[in-house]
């Protein structure tokens, strides 16, 4: 049986020997979707013979803005729907017969994430509709909200602070990356928080986001992240033993 679970991630925009976490929901879920409208060919010269896919999955691109910006709650939580990829056509003089978009679904609420999914297919598939097209809509769960229990997390703050100092230690927002150690968090209390790794007298705001050609850490950002685990799971151990 696990009692508790500790994890970490290291942040190229926080400066090394600081850590950063969020009681509650910490980061966002992360859902993919895939949309793929299907029109009728034609020839460019002669639109009106044909459906045009292109042109709908533009307005279905700024349709999927108006749900964040129009029909979500923002003050619960945020939302963010991103189209990434988009693929449709064979040459510049030829209206195509299909078009298909794909992108990610961050949430931070599992209600407001139910309801984005219920926009986002009435959304393309009226769209599609009004335009005599059709919409096929898939969207697939890849991780769940990173839950910090609260409980856990007031027990195990004052550690991280002993461990790293009070003043390299504190509450941030909400962060719309991603974790799959959020699956953890469904089975046992859990604790997950951001560890420093841009080299210190950097400009956080100069610094090259995660999973980008520049991204880069710090290498002795590294050992704050070994003695805090080290100093998490002692204090838990020996409070759990009294």
């Amino acid at each position: 049986k696990v009692d508790v679970v500790f994890g970490l991630h290291i942040s190229s925009e926080l400066e090394v020997g600081k850590v950063l976490y969020k009681p509650g929901a910490f980061m966002a879920a992360a859902d993919w979707f895939s949309i793929k409208v299907k029109g009728k060919g034609s020839h460019g010269s002669q639109p009106w013979r044909g459906v045009d896919p292109i042109q709908i999955s533009a307005q279905i691109i700024d349709g999927l803005q108006s749900i964040v910006s129009r029909q979500m709650e923002l003050t619960k939580a945020p939302v963010v729907i991103t189209v990434g990829m988009i693929n449709g056509g064979v040459r510049q003089n030829i209206i195509s017969e299909s078009c298909i978009m794909q992108g990610t679904i961050r949430t931070l609420d599992s209600e407001m994430q139910k309801i984005v999914h219920e926009k986002i297919k009435q959304t393309a598939t009226m769209i599609a509709a009004a335009s005599g097209a059709t919409a096929d809509v898939m969207i697939e769960t890849k991780t769940l909200v990173t839950y910090n229990t609260p409980e856990l997390v007031k027990q195990m703050v004052p550690t991280i602070e002993r461990t790293l100092g009070a003043s390299n230690v504190g509450e941030t927002n909400w962060v719309t990356g991603a974790e799959d150690f959020s699956y953890y968090g469904t089975k046992a209390p859990s604790f997950f928080f951001s560890l420093g790794g841009m080299p210190k007298g950097n400009d956080a705001s100069k610094a090259a986001p995660h999973h980008t050609p520049d991204f880069y850490v710090d290498n002795s950002g590294m050992p704050a992240g070994i003695k805090t685990f080290c100093a998490l799971v002692f204090d838990y151990m020996r409070a759990a033993k009294k």
